[in-house]
């Protein structure tokens, strides 16, 4: 796994502990299936998620898939921080190169 993933889930996890009292053993873990976060605790976590990352997480565009897990939470975040820097470059004229 790319090492900003790894630093993604780390944070995520320290998201997940300090800000709303979930334990979470594995990264890998169903966050939802575990009963580890209900509605309330999503929206919280798309709110701290967005304070600490910088991106925006439309609930219009979000899958349940991406919340299933810390890893898939940072491979969400990983896309978003990667789609907002290449809307920002093509912004600036500079192209973009996927």
């Amino acid at each position: 796994m790319p090492l900003e993933i790894d630093e993604y889930a780390s944070a995520i996890q320290q998201i997940l502990s300090d800000k709303l009292l979930v334990e979470v053993d594995s990264m890998d873990a169903d966050l939802l299936q575990a009963g580890l976060l209900d509605s309330l605790a999503l929206i919280q976590l798309l709110v701290h998620l967005e304070e600490r990352f910088g991106v925006k997480v439309s609930v219009d565009e979000l899958e349940i898939e991406d919340l299933r897990s810390i890893h898939s939470v940072a491979r969400m975040i990983a896309r978003q921080k990667e789609a907002k820097k290449a809307a920002s470059a093509e912004q600036n004229g500079v192209p973009v190169h996927g």
